[in-house]
Formats: structure tokens, C-alpha cells, sequence
């Protein structure tokens, strides 16, 4: 029974249906009419949790993505040691191809990642990775001049390693990352097989002293050029990106010195060396383990935020300086075992002329 038959008024037949609502109702259908205390109190309740719910999904992810953007900034700056058990021909291959994997394997590249992936935001680390490319790229091209074919031509693999590993804006890194990988093993294996030239000789060393140095040099130019701009607080997009191009290639010069020193014994045990190594890796180290939480170019008396460029130009100049004094060192000690040499074909050839 619906609760208009329930009623005390009847409805009239000939005329239209009118029905009078008074004040004495039947208890019951006064019962059905009003809601429920408990459902609407359930209900008030209800769209509360589902309001707080919504506000709190909304708040979630305005916190979530900011968290996702910092913990997606990750530089790694460890030491690399090479496998004992498996000695590389070449240990400079060695630390080129462990750099280029802790980056593809750990964060990604950066540069290749979609405009809402978290680090589409970053500024440092695109940064960091795009020098250790051009670093890599750039050593990678000196290696493959200084290993030349019986033909007088440059390596074939440290060539392509070379041109894979400089950054295309335009195209996706990571293809060509894992291709110069693949050239640069290329390379180790036939270098292994005495298919190709070595590298580790005196006038290479110092030839990649000298591209070191020039690394130096350009990133302390660099610096300085943003230093005391203040262009934004703590430092503007342009500082970011200085300090970590700078950072990165002082990690890639603090391992391949090790690396190409590690090849060439002969020239590591040498006084000249020996006394200056530990203060050329102590430069670079610490120019390349700079880690600020956050990077800040403010000049003045510092008294709230430092300037970390200049820290960073500071180390630099050292590892500069240290480099190229090692690199004239060597550089005498070739004069001197090439006068040397001469003076022994000479005085064999006057031996001879005498006996005659």
C-alpha cells in the first residue's frame, strides 16, 4: 500500500484527484515521510569522508611529485674500481663503459625521459650526464687518434665510440650510448688479441694530461663567468648547470687518470710522477665530490648562503695547475730519454767509425 492510500482522505471520482494534508496523520505514515535520524546523519557523514578523501587524493600527489623530482636526482660519484679477476687490456675502455652504465643503469638518461617524468624538471643531473657524455666523447676521439691502424687511419671503434657518445638533442641518447658501449668493447677485445694499437705510451699520457687540463680550464672560464651574477636565489638555472658540467668532468679526469696511469706502469713508478699523483687525484677528487644539498652562487660575505661556484672554480684551478705540472714533468723526462737515446746512437756510431 502506497502511502497516498494510506490517506484518511478519499479521492473524488468525478471531479480531479484533490487530496488534504491536515495535521492529525496516521503515526505511521508520519514515520515513513521524515528521514531517518541515523541515515541522514550517515549520510552528513558519508559526504564528508568522500569531501576529505578528495581532498587529501589532491594534496597526495601535490606532495608526491615534488619528492619524486628530488629523489630522482641521483649523482653518483663513487670511486670506480676495476675488476682484479679480469684485468682490462685496456683500463681506460674499462672506466669509459662503467661510467656510461651507472648512468643508464641507475637514474636514466634524463634527457630522454617524457615532459611529465619527474626528472624532465631537474636541471643538475641533465647536466651532469651531458658532460660526462661530451667528456667521454671528447677522450674517446684523442684515444682513437693516438691508436692508429698499420694504415696510419684512426681506430674504426674508438672513432664510432667517439661520434656516438657526443649528445644530439634531437635524437634519444640511450641507443647511442649502449652503442658506444658496444664500440668501445669492441676495441678491448681486439686489443686483447693484438688487433689493436695500444695507447699507453709516454706522449699519450701526456697528450691526455693535457686534455685534462684543458677540461679545467674551460669549466674554470665557465664559472667564472656566472659567478656574481646573481641572476636567481640560490642560484639560477644557468649556475646549476655550470656547476654540474664542471663536477662531471672532474669525476671523468679523476678516473681515467687513475685508469691511463694504471696502464702504464712503467710511467706511474717514476719519482716525478709518484710525488705529484696523490696531489693531482686529491684536486680532482674534490672538485668532483663537491656535493651541496643546494647549489648557491650569492656573492658577498656569504654569511647565509656560500658560493659554490667559486668553491668549485677554486678546486678546479688546483687540479689545473697540478695537471700541467705533471704534464711538463713527463714532458722533460721525454726530452731527456730521447737526448739520451741520441747520445747512445751517436756514441756507438763513433765506436764504430773508430774500430774502422
Amino acid at each position: 500500500m502506497s502511502n497516498v492510500e494510506k490517506l484518511p482522505v478519499q479521492p473524488r471520482e468525478d471531479t480531479r484527484a484533490v487530496t488534504l494534508i491536515g495535521t492529525n496523520l496516521p503515526a505511521q505514515y508520519l514515520d515513513e515521510a521524515e528521514p531517518s535520524p541515523l541515515m541522514h546523519t550517515a549520510s552528513l557523514w558519508w559526504h564528508r569522508a568522500v569531501r576529505t578523501m578528495q581532498v587529501l587524493a589532491i594534496l597526495l600527489l601535490l606532495g608526491i611529485y615534488p619528492a619524486l623530482v628530488i629523489t630522482s636526482h641521483e649523482i653518483n660519484d663513487d670511486p670506480i674500481v676495476l675488476s682484479a679477476k679480469t684485468p682490462w687490456a685496456s683500463p681506460e675502455t674499462g672506466v669509459a663503459m662503467t661510467l656510461i652504465g651507472r648512468e643508464v643503469e641507475g637514474p636514466g638518461w634524463a634527457s630522454d625521459r617524457s615532459a611529465w617524468h619527474p626528472q624532465a624538471r631537474l636541471t643538475g643531473l641533465p647536466a651532469w650526464q651531458a658532460s660526462i657524455a661530451e667528456s667521454l666523447s671528447q677522450y674517446s676521439g684523442l684515444m682513437a687518434v693516438n691508436a692508429q691502424t698499420s694504415g696510419g687511419n684512426a681506430d674504426p671503434d674508438l672513432s664510432a665510440a667517439a661520434r656516438l657518445l657526443s649528445p644530439d638533442p634531437g635524437l634519444e641518447q640511450i641507443p647511442r650510448l649502449m652503442a658506444a658501449a658496444e664500440a668501445l668493447a669492441r676495441y678491448e677485445g681486439r686489443l686483447e688479441r693484438n688487433l689493436a694499437a695500444n695507447t699507453s705510451t709516454l706522449e699519450n699520457v701526456i697528450a691526455e694530461l693535457n686534455l685534462f687540463a684543458a677540461w679545467a680550464d674551460a669549466s674554470y672560464e665557465r664559472l667564472g663567468e656566472r659567478i656574481g651574477t646573481r641572476d636567481g636565489w640560490p642560484a639560477s638555472d644557468g649556475d646549476i648547470e655550470a656547476f654540474f658540467e664542471a663536477r662531471a668532468r672532474a669525476q671523468v679526469a679523476s678516473q681515467l687518470l687513475g685508469a691511463s696511469l694504471a696502464a702504464a706502469p712503467e710511467i706511474a713508478v717514476q719519482p716525478s710522477v709518484m710525488d705529484q699523483l696523490d696531489r693531482i687525484e686529491a684536486s680532482w677528487r674534490r672538485a668532483a665530490t663537491l656535493d651541496p644539498l643546494l647549489v648557491s652562487s650569492q656573492s658577498g660575505n656569504a654569511r647565509l648562503m656560500a658560493d659554490h661556484l667559486a668553491m668549485m672554480a677554486y678546486h678546479l684551478r688546483q687540479a689545473s695547475d697540478a695537471t700541467k705540472a705533471l704534464a711538463t714533468s713527463l714532458h722533460a723526462e721525454q726530452g731527456n730519454t730521447t737526448e739520451g737515446a741520441s747520445s747512445e746512437i751517436a756514441e756507438g756510431a763513433f765506436a764504430g767509425e773508430s774500430e774502422s
